[in-house]
């Protein structure tokens, strides 16, 4: 009996669809699969001999049609099979990228950058070798670097596209590829469909190019002396040229704790924070990539304050202000800051929310430099309000409707190279300043945070007491966020059906308040601009009454398994110190109010 017989006939009693079983045998049997035959043999036969629930549904799931591709890549569970992050699909997606490149006539140059996430190097080398059998010269950086940072070096190095294996925040089963265009964004329109059609192509092909003896020497592999020099000098120095102030920032008793939650930040954040003079303690243990396991927190995102707390307890040790992290790839920033009356249960520090960090971040660009005429700031529609009131007080242009996500601010520079970015935000604790970095960038937030931090600190302030003073100028808001999690096949069908339902039937009501207006994103918008006009699977409901009003936005996640539910309310501007408590009591319970009766509603159309 042949190693593969015994699974192929357990298969066949299997539960499963006939395509699905089709594809399974075809992975059992075919010596394209070969790295994952062993793993997949013993999954069926657990499924079969054991009659493991866990282990059909895993088959299901895994061999559920090709991984999704979306948000600038693919991201998901590492392992055999067609809906999961293997070797082959990172080279079928690196292929099609390739001849996504060869269709558009971009520059055959392409950088790959990988984060610590398990098998991201072995990915990264698998997606280079792929493209230099296309004939396509690659600079692999091999060591794990942040996002931001292939970004920088695709624009650095003219490059046609980059690639970078991470999967952000996502659990440590997952890993992903993003792909990059020529400018260092992940691509848009037309441009994003041609590179998903190459990429299904790939996919469908017989067999992929091998690289040759001869194409092999089109790879260029860096070591970490070579990183530091090529890709780490030039990138730092540009992100410190992003700082709003010049000088050594020394604020005696000012330190900053620092946390890369077991990833790339600290090649970053740590040199470039203390290049300003400020005094850094780095969290020892999660300086530690540990394979991938983030075996310190529960969840490596930094927008969980959770995330945070061995950070918190070295900042309580050593004295330090400010508390920073950020995620896997070092493209998002988290922070909490020392002050007692926002803190919980009596404890020191109290973290800030995206929101408000930007609103921190782009009030200090504000208020320290003179932006050129015709500079502007980025914003999408889920972001504060705030950000955009900010940047119309200064005199500085804003676009605050753009979609999630930083291609869409990318899309926006592309059609406009000349202007100037002060700022570009989004809630889910992403920032970018300046025009040669097209994604949000950690490092970049840390800087001015950091500066912002300082400098109030020299003071006598704290962040909270600057936010409380732009607060009383425009206005109190409060942004909160509420994910409604779900898994599976299933779980994907029950958020489109509950985006379906809410389109046909929308609600009278929510939180008390009356829907006053809809706005269904979907068909796009009609304002001229080829990025702002593109259509996205978002609903928006204006709610008013009693004097009051809120806006709730519905939005699948483009990268995690759930609906993502937004709810914005600000007071009147004009408020006086004595009067703000009251007023952030009131707005705060109504967005409360919001959000819970939202996610009721949400969860029960849902379970229809």
């Amino acid at each position: 009996m042949s190693p593969t017989s015994a699974p192929l006939a357990a298969l066949a009693d299997l539960n499963l669809a006939d395509a699905t079983k089709a594809a399974i045998e075809r992975w059992l049997v075919s010596p394209r699969y070969a790295d994952y035959q062993t793993e997949l043999a013993a999954l069926v036969t657990r499924a079969a001999a054991d009659k493991d629930a866990d282990a059909l549904a895993e088959l299901a799931e895994a061999f559920a049609g090709p991984l999704k591709i979306g948000t600038g890549g693919r991201r998901g569970k590492v392992g055999p099979g067609t809906n999961r992050m293997n070797l082959l699909l990172v080279r079928e997606t690196a292929q099609g990228l390739a001849d996504a490149m060869r269709e558009a006539g971009d520059a055959p140059r392409v950088v790959v950058v990988y984060d610590t996430r398990r098998d991201s190097a072995s990915f990264a080398h698998a997606a280079a070798l792929q493209l230099v059998a296309n004939d396509i010269d690659v600079t692999l950086l091999d060591v794990p670097r942040p996002t931001p940072e292939l970004s920088f070096m695709v624009r650095r190095l003219e490059c046609g596209g980059g690639i970078v294996l991470s999967a952000s925040h996502n659990p440590p089963e997952d890993n992903g590829i993003k792909l990059y265009g020529p400018d260092g964004a992940q691509v848009l329109g037309e441009r994003d469909r041609q590179l998903m059609r190459a990429i299904v192509a790939a996919g469908e092909k017989d067999s992929l190019p091998e690289a040759s003896a001869a194409q092999r020497a089109r790879l260029r592999v860096l070591d970490a002396d070579a990183v530091a020099r090529e890709a780490d000098a030039p990138y730092h120095a540009y992100v410190l040229e992003q700082r709003a102030t010049k000088g050594a920032l020394s604020s005696p008793g000012f330190a900053v704790a620092f946390s890369p939650l077991h990833g790339v930040g600290h090649s970053s954040v740590v040199p470039i924070l203390r290049a300003c003079g400020l005094t850094v303690h780095p969290v020892a243990a999660q300086c530690d990539p540990d394979d991938g396991r983030f075996s310190t927190v529960a969840s490596a995102n930094p927008e969980a304050p959770a995330s945070m707390a061995m950070a918190i307890e070295l900042a309580e040790s050593t004295g330090a202000q400010l508390v920073l992290a950020t995620d896997p790839d070092a493209d998002r920033l988290g922070a909490c800051a020392r002050d007692p009356r926002y803190a919980a249960d009596g404890r020191a520090f109290a973290a800030i929310d995206g929101n408000r960090l930007g609103v921190l971040m782009l009030d200090h660009v504000l208020r320290h430099t003179s932006p050129p005429k015709g500079a502007w700031v980025l914003t999408t529609f889920v972001t504060s309000p705030l950000i955009g009131t900010l940047a119309r007080a200064y005199g500085v242009d804003v676009v605050d409707d753009l979609l999630v996500g930083f291609k869409h601010h990318a899309g926006m520079m592309r059609e406009r190279e000349r202007r100037a970015l002060v700022f570009g935000v989004e809630e889910s604790h992403g920032y970018m300043r300046g025009n040669d970095i097209r994604d949000k960038d950690g490092a970049c937030a840390a800087v001015l945070l950091a500066e912002a931090a300082a400098l109030a600190h020299a003071e006598g302030r704290t962040l909270f007491d600057e936010l409380e003073r732009i607060w009383c100028r425009f206005g109190y808001h409060r942004e909160r966020t509420g994910n409604i999690y779900v898994r599976g096949l299933a779980g994907k069908q029950a958020i489109a059906d509950a985006m379906a339902r809410w389109r046909e039937v929308p609600p009278t009501s929510i939180g008390g308040l009356d829907v006053v207006g809809v706005a269904d994103r979907s068909g796009g918008q009609q304002t001229g601009s080829p990025t702002r006009d593109l259509p996205g699977n978002v609903l928006v409901y204006d709610l008013a009454g009693d004097g009051r009003a809120c806006r709730l936005v519905l939005r699948p996640s483009g990268t995690e398994p759930k609906l993502k539910v937004y709810a914005l309310a600000r007071s009147d501007a004009g408020l006086e110190p004595a009067a703000l408590p009251e007023v952030m009591a009131a707005v705060d319970a109504l967005i409360d109010a919001v959000l819970r009766d939202a996610e009721r509603q949400v969860r029960a159309n849902m379970q229809r």
